[in-house]
């Protein structure tokens, strides 16, 4: 099976806040009736896909089924979105250990799939890989969904530097993993941000990388839409499959 990998890194360099704005503009002001919203499911796994899909909830997504998963107690009470599961047992996180991750989202098999709407048809997982609980519950929950026959996108970060070897090294790891249960995954190398964006703080930082990945998300759903009518898709997952042949991510199994 090939494999497809697309990445965002290169583009970043091109964006600054303003230019991010008009590029991206409010993605609540388009058309409500666009596409069947409950067809299109967004998850995010740990603690830095929970942050996006939170970002997400409150910057033009709330018509979309969200969840969020983690092993973090406080990451889980403290997000908006309806759809909470929280793994493990001590609500403590995984301590970035990616195999404690995998392990606990093995013991909460039913629980995963519940979350799985029955009629969605195009899922997201989104995850910013390094740590313990994303890097090692992804995998498991995009294998969930590709079991329900749902096309499966991931959406995914790679750490900062500063982050560490170790966390770069589990994050490239995860990613070979997660794409053996995705249908595309968009990678976002975080560190790109800082290189041509040296003037931003930490925290600024790592709100642009949500912003980024939510408006990734976004445009493929408008991708969707704008080919909605052509001659060459049936329904969304012909949308799906033309935007895979777009991007040059055609699984050749398909």
């Amino acid at each position: 099976m090939q494999k497809c990998l697309f990445c965002i890194q290169k583009h970043v360099k091109r964006l600054n806040k303003s230019s991010m704005r008009k590029l991206f503009s409010k993605p609540h002001e388009r058309q409500k009736d666009s596409f069947d919203a409950s067809e299109i499911e967004i998850i995010g796994v740990g603690c830095g896909g929970t942050n996006i899909v939170n970002y997400m909830q409150t910057h033009g997504f709330k018509d979309f089924p969200l969840a969020v998963c983690d092993m973090d107690a406080s990451i889980i009470e403290h997000s908006k979105v309806r759809e909470k599961l929280l793994f493990g047992m001590d609500g403590l996180g995984a301590g970035n250990n990616p195999e404690l991750g995998k392990s606990e989202a093995e013991k909460k098999m039913i629980d995963i799939r519940s979350i799985i709407k029955e009629h969605t048809k195009v899922s997201f997982v989104v995850v910013c890989l390094g740590g313990g609980c994303g890097t090692g519950a992804s995998p498991v929950v995009a294998r969930e969904i590709k079991k329900r026959g749902v096309k499966t996108i991931g959406v995914a970060t790679l750490p900062f530097e500063f982050e560490g070897r170790l966390k770069f090294n589990q994050a490239m790891d995860g990613l070979i993993e997660l794409a053996t249960y995705t249908d595309a995954i968009f990678v976002l190398n975080n560190q790109y941000i800082l290189n041509h964006h040296p003037e931003l703080a930490m925290n600024a930082a790592f709100t642009m990388a949500d912003e980024l990945m939510a408006k990734v998300v976004w445009s493929i759903i408008d991708f969707m839409y704008v080919n909605r009518n052509s001659k060459h898709t049936n329904g969304i997952i012909g949308y799906i499959k033309k935007l895979f042949t777009l991007f040059d991510l055609s699984d050749s199994e398909s």
